[in-house]
């Protein structure tokens, strides 16, 4: 029998720019989403080689052990809160000394991946890697993390920036549970473009359907940046984009060709499934 230990929640972080997370405990089970570098994770479980994670949209999967660094009473944060920084583009990449033709990057953190600043410098940043590792990195792919927004007060959302944010992904390919620019899965988007704007959504689309910090917005009332969900029925959300003007809306979709796309609310195939709409707030 393999070896499955369990006991209390212990803190890693993720080492790889990107890392899959599984349904089970083997890499040949499903995809369910993925965790991107510097993010701290609960570990709940361990079973051959993998653990089980909770991120902090409190999503859990199994993740390959060797992803994680343990977080221990020596190194109980990563990164430290008072150097923490993240990703502000697509894709930091991080080199050995501050020339990008010098060598080829060590490390590529992508959007929203944490980093920690040991050396700051207006055009160059030297940071550690989860892994321990030094490197520079540009200081114009780095921001500071923004505060958090407790979810019994969350931000309101200016609906064009919304649109705005979720249209830089055009183009980028659909990736079944990705969370990232190498790779997006419809909530995977979603979630992606209002983290950018402070609010942290559930991961899956019916999740975020049933999100109570969402309210329900009438077709008439649909505004740009709101949420529109699509699926068999109510009871079976399978799909969300980020709504546009002029009845468009923007996502992640194998619908045509596997991009994020903008397609029209009024296509025969999306009216079908069409069940609805989201927007931050709890009404007027």
């Amino acid at each position: 029998m393999p070896r499955r230990t369990a006991g209390p929640r212990r803190s890693a972080v993720v080492l790889p720019p990107v890392v899959n997370m599984f349904e089970r405990a083997d890499a040949a089970s499903p995809v369910v989403s993925q965790a991107i570098l510097g993010a701290c994770v609960a570990v709940l479980d361990s079973s051959r080689g993998f653990d089980l994670v909770e991120t902090p949209d409190r999503y859990r999967g199994w993740i390959r052990s060797a992803a994680l660094r343990p977080l221990g009473p020596r190194a109980a944060t990563y990164p430290r809160p008072e150097r923490a920084c993240r990703v502000r583009n697509f894709m930091c990449q991080i080199y050995l000394v501050r020339d990008v033709t010098a060598a080829s990057p060590i490390a590529t953190a992508p959007l929203l991946a944490l980093l920690e600043v040991v050396e700051g410098r207006s055009e160059w940043k030297r940071v550690r890697l989860p892994d321990g590792r030094l490197g520079w990195a540009q200081g114009g792919d780095l921001e500071p993390v923004p505060p958090q927004h407790p979810s019994s007060a969350p931000p309101s959302l200016d609906g064009a920036a919304v649109a705005a944010t979720a249209l830089r992904f055009l183009g980028l390919p659909y990736l079944w549970g990705g969370t990232s620019p190498f790779g997006l899965d419809c909530s995977g988007l979603a979630q992606l473009v209002y983290r950018l704007h402070g609010y942290l959504l559930p991961r899956d689309a019916d999740l975020q359907y049933a999100d109570r910090n969402l309210r329900a917005v009438d077709d008439a009332a649909l505004g740009i940046g709101d949420l529109v969900f699509f699926g068999p029925d109510e009871e079976s959300i399978t799909h969300v984009g980020i709504s546009l003007d002029h009845g468009e809306f923007v996502s992640a979709t194998t619908f045509r060709t596997p991009t994020v796309r903008i397609d029209r609310l009024d296509d025969p195939y999306w009216r079908r499934l069409r069940r609805g709409a989201r927007r931050l707030g709890r009404g007027e």
